[in-house]
């Protein structure tokens, strides 16, 4: 219950955020305890909806809810009903798809210019996997083995410069198996001394691919680090 209550405070917020920016049209008529706490849980409730439920005729969406929270006989069989549903979430999906599939296309080809602009750049090599990289400080330590465990400091970003991840920030460097490590990386440390510092820009197959990952990474994001071996763990 406790949980149920935070998680309808915290909507509340939400919601009151969108009014603020929204604004307050006219309260006449909202008179009395329980026409005004009916009338602020239809807000915050449209609210919810205006956010996971988008593209959909307002009327007919009002309709099919005033006659269910009523308990009124439905426009539509049961199966009719079912059926619409199925619809509206196959066709939202297919929408989603195709933006997905417009973006990795957009990011495919703007990670393909950044990398060829890239390879013509002084000190850089350009291995068979299609991995990138420039030597910026010469290590003379040991190289770790694809199995290893290493120290790295890190700083990832995207192609534009939007910095993604970065273990400087948390004042320490990370710790990883170099065969739980994304491809890009994992190529790349397991080639530098101890003490390298490289700029390493990975391409999408050696990172996360057509899927992307979290809302950071989009679908063909070429990614772009700036790694530093402290040690073999």
């Amino acid at each position: 219950m406790r949980n149920r209550w935070i998680t309808m405070t915290a909507a509340s917020g939400l919601v009151l955020a969108a009014f603020w920016q929204a604004g307050v049209s006219n309260s006449e008529g909202l008179e009395g305890p329980l026409i005004r706490e009916s009338y602020g849980m239809g807000a915050l409730i449209g609210g919810q909806l205006r956010t996971d439920i988008r593209d959909v005729d307002a009327a007919a969406f009002l309709q099919g809810l005033g006659d269910a929270l009523e308990g009124r006989e439905l426009s539509l069989a049961p199966e009719e009903v079912a059926e619409a549903v199925a619809g509206y979430e196959a066709r939202r999906t297919a929408a989603f798809e195709a933006q997905v599939r417009t973006v990795a296309s957009e990011n495919a080809s703007a990670g393909e210019a950044f990398r060829g602009a890239f390879a013509e750049e002084e000190g850089v090599t350009t291995l068979e996997s299609g991995l990138q990289f420039k030597v910026l400080e010469v290590g003379e330590g040991d190289v770790p083995g694809a199995q290893a465990t290493v120290r790295v400091h890190y700083r990832g970003s995207l192609i534009d410069g939007t910095e993604i991840d970065s273990s400087y920030d948390l004042g320490e460097p990370a710790r990883f198996s170099l065969a739980r490590a994304i491809p890009g990386f994992s190529e790349a440390l397991s080639q530098m001394p101890v003490g390298s510092k490289w700029k390493v820009v990975v391409p999408p197959e050696l990172a996360y691919g057509e899927r992307g990952m979290g809302a950071r990474i989009e679908p063909n994001a070429t990614l772009v680090f700036e790694l530093e071996l402290i040690e073999i763990v």
